[in-house]
């Protein structure tokens, strides 16, 4: 994991991780810890980790079919008010070639009849803007960024 002040002020955190629900969860864990003390680090309130989470467990569980062994490279630059993210596997790409549209689930249901998925492309698209998708035959590139304040 490589961090970095760009000239503007903006903090420029880039990673690295297999393809696993625990590499997932460490390099969560490795940005906070690299977030402590700086005066970019987003608000407390702010949403941001559900949404990197959610993107990184789909390629996980999608791209990546739930086995290890697939790379995928995070980038992330934290500004006051907005954070860019760059995601970038080389797994299978995504259905139609388009991100999910994210409808919402509904919930006016028995709990027998909920669905066990279906959330999280709602969540990320709810709580991101600037979403763009490319495949370019050898790897999967999506952005989005999210506001921070």
């Amino acid at each position: 994991m490589q961090a970095e002040r760009l000239e503007d002020g903006a903090f420029l955190v880039c990673c690295r991780m297999d393809s696993t629900a625990e590499d997932v969860r460490a390099t969560l864990t490795g940005i906070n810890e690299l977030l402590q003390g700086q005066e970019m680090a987003p608000p407390q309130d702010s949403n941001w980790e559900l949404v990197i989470a959610e993107v990184l467990n789909n390629i996980v569980e999608h791209a990546y079919e739930d086995r290890a062994g697939g790379d995928i490279l995070l980038r992330l630059v934290f500004s006051p008010d907005r954070l860019s993210v760059e995601f970038t596997d080389f797994g299978q790409p995504m259905p139609s070639g388009t991100p999910p549209s994210g409808a919402p689930v509904d919930l006016d249901v028995s709990v027998e009849e909920l669905p066990e998925g279906g959330f999280g492309w709602f969540l990320i698209r709810s709580l991101s803007e600037n979403l763009d998708y490319h495949h370019d035959g050898e790897s999967n590139r999506l952005r989005l960024s999210i506001p921070l304040r």
